[in-house]
């Protein structure tokens, strides 16, 4: 269900961005025929570490992470043990851009998770700087 989802987003996103197989996998330091089986199948998208590669370059957003990862919000106090920075607090609140990854994915440990968070964070940052 991820795969299908993730594997939908990464061509419409690549056609958005009016990349072409080619370079995205030049992008991404796999071979064309790789990411041609990524994009086709979804087969090989199991490494949460490509994954957030291939969100970074194609520039998916912050909520487009969330929604195809099919994460659910977080509570608060969830949320609070994981932030302790009252500025990202604050911006997590606001934008609800939180997820129960946990629950999710059981079986991921807790340094991958936070780093899943982080990098969903400092996108999210990072997009907000821009278009300042």
């Amino acid at each position: 269900m991820i795969k299908e989802r993730l594997r939908q987003q990464m061509f419409l996103h690549r056609e958005k961005l009016g990349l072409k197989q080619r370079e995205v996998a030049e992008l991404l330091g796999k071979s064309e025929k790789t990411y041609q089986r990524l994009e086709s199948t979804g087969r090989g998208l199991s490494d949460i570490f490509d994954i957030l590669e291939i969100f970074q370059v194609l520039h998916f957003s912050t909520t487009e992470i969330v929604n195809v990862l099919g994460f659910p919000p977080l509570t608060l106090s969830e949320v609070t043990e994981l932030y302790q920075d009252e500025e990202i607090l604050k911006s997590i609140r606001e934008n609800a851009i939180c997820s129960t990854i946990r629950q999710t994915c059981g079986k991921m440990e807790t340094s991958t998770i936070e780093r899943l968070i982080f990098t969903l964070m400092k996108e999210q940052c990072q997009r907000k700087g821009n278009s300042a």
